[in-house]
């Protein structure tokens, strides 16, 4: 089937590796991009300098002034706002967006955050027992993992709650010993409102476990507080890593996460749950290559499901699910094949006025710049 897909550069600066977003669609009238925008220094280099080339190539996806920062377009894709960064959490440096306009018109944000530490204080912790990421000989820093938070706006995403940290996930590890908890790991990805309940996916290991496990926290006051649900899916023979898992709402009671696998062959893994989380079926491989997962209920009823594609030819992909989120209609849809590397990709979608879907995504070009960007397609 031919398609109309359109490519579009929302936000773009030489100075920020931009990345991590999502969108939504407010009163059918404009859209909010939150993102998360970190430091990019790389662009203090002379291109002259062949040493400089190769640390050109170098970044990560930590920084200890990472935000989360916020765009307003207009139905056509202009910008009707400049970049501002939400307001600074005082204690760590914050990490991925993902939005949920709640039925109350409200908006939630989940997120989550790494607390920097000092290269040389990192190896005095990793001898007391303690996990750190990042790369301190690129970053300057080594990172702890502070936690999943969510924030709430009352008008439209101009000013948003204080940071709210989700309780520790049972059976699961400190992140700081006897110190800090790890208040529900990482977040990635859709929470979903049903029966006047938010529920929240998240990821992060059990104590022992080698690899991650995602897990389902709920709120029953409209994000003001949170409590641990259940499992959503676990390998029981600490292979695969399931994480990034997004909430789509299918009918009644019944959900579906989607979730990536980091440890494999890397194909979109799916649970199903018939009473909203409470218990879960067997986890599955769904056959499609790519992470994390975006899923989208059209408005005729079929399933959205985009990801980014970390394989050569490097790009953004999607694909169309029946209503049950159980079968395949149709090809792959190739969104874009032209990236110039595989740090790309953490696509949200969203279903526009006119019926066409916008993807949003970040995106890497030959000139190494992460940006985001967008897709607009004829479905």
């Amino acid at each position: 089937m031919n398609r109309t897909i359109k490519h579009y550069i929302l936000y773009k600066n030489e100075h920020y590796f931009s990345s991590f977003p999502s969108i939504t669609l407010i009163d059918n009238k404009q859209l909010l991009l939150l993102f998360r925008r970190a430091r990019d220094s790389r662009w203090l280099l002379d291109d002259r300098d062949e040493k400089s080339h190769l640390i050109r190539q170098q970044v990560d996806h930590v920084d200890s002034r990472s935000q989360i920062t916020r765009l307003y377009f207009n139905l056509d894709l202009s910008i009707s706002s400049k970049a501002e960064a939400l307001s600074i959490n005082a204690d760590a440096a914050d990490q991925d967006a993902s939005l949920l306009q709640l039925n109350n018109n409200n908006l939630l944000l989940s997120s989550f955050s790494w607390y920097p530490v000092h290269y040389e204080l990192a190896e005095a912790l990793r001898e007391q027992g303690n996990y750190l990421f990042g790369q301190p000989n690129i970053t300057g820093c080594a990172y702890i993992l502070w936690g999943v938070f969510s924030r709430l706006s009352h008008n439209q995403g101009r000013s948003w709650s204080s940071h709210n940290y989700l309780p520790n996930i049972p059976g699961s590890a400190d992140s700081i010993p006897g110190k800090r908890g790890n208040h529900g790991g990482a977040c990635r990805g859709q929470a979903i409102e049903v029966n006047n309940e938010i529920l929240l996916a998240v990821y992060g290991p059990l104590k022992n476990n080698k690899v991650a496990s995602s897990h389902l926290y709920v709120s029953n006051d409209q994000g003001q507080s949170w409590h641990y649900r259940s499992i959503i899916a676990s390998d029981k023979n600490q292979q695969q890593d399931l994480n990034e898992p997004s909430l789509l709402h299918l009918q009644d009671n019944k959900i579906m996460a989607f979730m990536r696998n980091s440890s494999t062959n890397d194909q979109i893994v799916t649970a199903l749950s018939h009473d909203t989380g409470l218990s879960w079926e067997d986890w599955q491989e769904r056959g499609i290559i790519g992470h994390p997962t975006h899923p989208l209920k059209l408005s005729d009823g079929r399933i959205f499901i985009c990801y980014g594609y970390r394989h050569k030819p490097y790009g953004i992909r999607a694909h169309l699910l029946d209503s049950s989120a159980e079968q395949l209609l149709g090809e792959e849809i190739i969104i874009r094949d032209d990236a110039a590397c595989g740090d790309i990709g953490y696509p949200w979608s969203v279903e526009m006025p006119d019926g066409q879907v916008l993807v949003v995504y970040y995106f890497t070009l030959d000139d190494g710049i992460r940006h985001i960007a967008a897709s607009l397609l004829t479905i």
